[in-house]
């Protein structure tokens, strides 16, 4: 018998990490069985369209949120958006959740909050705090994707571990497609992109530890002269301190900034990439990484919190919070190529169980779980 599946899917283009997962959540369920699934979500946003699933109009404000939640503190019923479905899957989470009667699991991507509390308002904190609570004390499974965090959870909030399910999502497949050397050579055209850089794709937090990878790089160019460094991400958040400090360090003929780049564009750097750098302070798990891995590029990524088990020895870590370490990684990698080829080959391994399908038999076994 076929059962109904409601995807919530909320996430948008402009919401980075989250709206990559969701993607590949829902590329993963067209290899899932015995479900009619429905989208609930935004059925302008045509990579949603694409995927053919049916598409309920579904989107959920601040001020619905705190609805939500308040009458959920209040032992009052709102109508339930969901009430044609049978089981629900959330690859962020909804606050319509807390008022429906069907199963439900939804993603929890990380606790950051508590590991860099300064990162975050008192406000944000105690939302993200209330929030999780109460969807986790209703929630039939959780996932997460890695055991960091599987542990985070159950720490933080009591949860029992057979209700958490570390479940990782694939990256996209186009990293796969070949691209031709006249395509490539077209995006170093375009971007400016020199002969040999790092790449470090990420916004420009805090978190994301720019500023030390900046000061690391102007000790590797002493070995390395020819190395530049192509960054991308908004103008925003610490990019002026980010880009005042590149010019204090003498760094400006060196370091790239090329913004927001399309798809392909992206494919194309990772690809023409002497390596990607990953020197964030926190990642639950890092989609640049797995990125890398399916473009070839060897990968030098921060020993912390969930990198170690996703990358395993596919990846030379460092201490993210040491200019020396972060330097001494760098130079290992970019000065010798055999190096590079072994974590290339060791990456490529590492990423053949990563398929939509082999997602897609999780999910099946999560959802089957959750109607027993």
């Amino acid at each position: 018998m076929t059962a109904r599946l409601g995807v919530v899917a909320l996430a948008g283009p402009n919401n980075g990490g989250t709206y990559q997962y969701t993607l590949a959540m829902l590329h993963g369920l067209q290899h899932v069985a015995g479900f009619d699934i429905t989208l609930y979500g935004d059925r302008a946003n045509p990579d949603f369209a694409e995927l053919g699933y049916p598409i309920v109009p579904f989107e959920e404000t601040r001020w619905q949120q705190v609805t939500a939640l308040a009458a959920h503190r209040l032992h009052l019923g709102l109508s339930d958006p969901f009430a044609s479905e049978d089981v629900l899957l959330a690859p962020i989470y909804s606050l319509a959740l807390l008022h429906t009667a069907k199963p439900y699991a939804f993603t929890l991507h990380d606790l950051q909050e508590n590991y860099y509390p300064q990162n975050f308002s008192t406000w944000q904190r105690i939302w993200r705090r209330e929030t999780y609570a109460a969807l986790l004390g209703r929630a039939r499974r959780v996932i997460c994707e890695s055991r960091y965090v599987m542990a985070d959870i159950a720490r933080s909030f009591d949860v029992a571990d057979e209700r958490i399910k570390v479940i990782a999502a694939p990256p996209q497949r186009q990293f796969l497609t070949v691209q031709s050397d006249a395509e490539l050579d077209a995006v170093r055209q375009r971007l400016h992109l020199p002969r040999r850089f790092l790449f470090y794709p990420a916004q420009f937090w805090v978190h994301k530890n720019h500023l030390r990878l900046i000061e690391a790089f102007s000790e590797v160019l002493k070995q390395a002269p020819d190395l530049q460094l192509v960054l991308t991400g908004k103008q925003r958040d610490e990019y002026r301190t980010v880009m005042d400090m590149v010019d204090r360090l003498g760094l400006s003929r060196s370091v790239v900034h090329v913004g927001f780049v399309e798809r392909d564009e992206l494919q194309a750097i990772y690809r023409l990439a002497t390596a990607l750098v990953m020197p964030s302070l926190f990642e639950s798990i890092s989609i640049p990484v797995y990125e890398a891995f399916l473009a070839g590029t060897p990968v030098i990524a921060s020993g912390i919190h969930g990198i170690p088990e996703q990358v395993g020895d596919a990846a030379l870590l460092f201490d993210p919070t040491s200019v020396a370490a972060i330097r001494d990684a760098i130079l290992k990698v970019v000065g010798n190529e055999e190096l590079a080829r072994a974590l290339t080959a060791k990456a490529r391994e590492r990423m053949l169980k990563m398929t939509p399908e082999h997602y897609g038999g999780q999910l099946q076994q999560l959802l089957d779980e959750m109607q027993d």
